[in-house]
């Protein structure tokens, strides 16, 4: 019977020390007499498999000694619904705020935007688990200290905030949007490709303004992203229940828009200024300059943004 011996070891090791050996001696009886039981009925006593068959029935020792524990949930059913609702709410939030660091590190920062990106959504996992674990210690510590209990008996209707007016209600899309971004998106590429001009850049006293060289590398990225962007759209109008490809074209999109955006604020010009004025043109430049590289780190955090309303919108549509 060292099979049954090792079983009931195993077991006492996890009870509470104060009712271990009392605890152990019913179990012994219990066993016992099941396996009485079943050597009457088969007529024979039983092997060592059918003795390990019998003590599988009872449980693993684990969760035999977690029944006699008065605590055997670290969050209880009463208490889970606040949990689960605070975790929600507040890994949100931290969530969007990841983004956004990682938007500003890709945007400002001088790495290159795949190590910058891995090391952003690898910090940002940090953080939400760290939150995640501290919130539930948290309302493990609530549950063990029983202070719902005492929450529950004294909280009134008249209490409760109007959570109704914090609500992220944002207008749902137009069936004709779609339409107009494929539009929209077909046109900037006839642009870009030369089809059409349209006067940007001033030519004001001899002074004009021109497209740095850096956007001949941006050429063709610009031209897939726009793509990927009209294809979010043409699904988005013909397929709207393809959630999963439009979450992965939005997502793709949004980390086209911060690599170009990368690439932009790591050169040494975005556009180039000339003229016969040197000092005219050196103030114009040095004033675009500081300009254009604020407005590169605002259209990337904006993108950012876009991209969490977006995929909010698409979670939020009715299947």
């Amino acid at each position: 019977m060292d099979l049954i011996e090792r079983y009931l070891g195993a077991v006492r090791w996890n009870l509470p020390s104060a009712k271990a050996d009392d605890i152990v001696a019913e179990l012994a009886d219990l066993i016992a007499a099941r396996i009485e039981d079943r050597e009457e009925a088969l007529g024979r006593s039983l092997d060592k498999d059918e003795v390990s068959r019998l003590l599988r029935e009872f449980g693993h020792p684990l969760t035999v000694a977690g029944r006699y524990h008065d605590r055997q949930v670290l969050i209880g059913a009463e208490l889970f619904p606040f949990y689960w609702f605070v975790l929600r709410i507040l890994l949100a939030v931290f969530a969007v705020i990841e983004a956004v660091k990682i938007a500003g590190r890709i945007a400002v920062g001088s790495e290159p935007f795949f190590h910058a990106l891995s090391q952003g959504l690898g910090d940002a996992a940090n953080t939400l688990l760290t939150i995640g674990a501290l919130i539930t210690l948290a309302f493990a510590a609530i549950e063990q200290a029983g202070w719902l209990d005492a929450y529950l008996a004294r909280w009134k209707p008249e209490e409760l905030p109007d959570l109704g007016k914090l609500r992220l209600d944002l207008p749902p899309r137009k069936r004709w949007e779609p339409v107009f971004e494929i539009a929209f998106g077909i046109g900037f590429l006839a642009w870009w490709a030369g089809a059409f001009t349209i006067p940007f850049f001033p030519h004001d006293g001899g002074t004009a303004i021109t497209a740095a060289p850096v956007w001949t590398t941006l050429y063709w990225p610009v031209v897939a992203l726009v793509w990927v962007r009209i294809l979010l759209s043409l699904v988005g109008f013909l397929r709207p229940a393809w959630k999963p490809l439009r979450a992965v074209l939005i997502l793709g999109s949004t980390a086209g828009m911060l690599a170009i955006a990368a690439v932009l604020h790591a050169a040494e010009r975005i556009v180039i200024v000339a003229g016969t004025d040197a000092d005219k043109v050196a103030k114009i430049q040095q004033s675009l300059d500081k300009s254009l590289e604020i407005a590169v780190v605002v259209v990337a955090a904006i993108s950012a943004w876009q991209c969490v309303k977006e995929l909010y919108q698409l979670y939020k549509e009715r299947r």
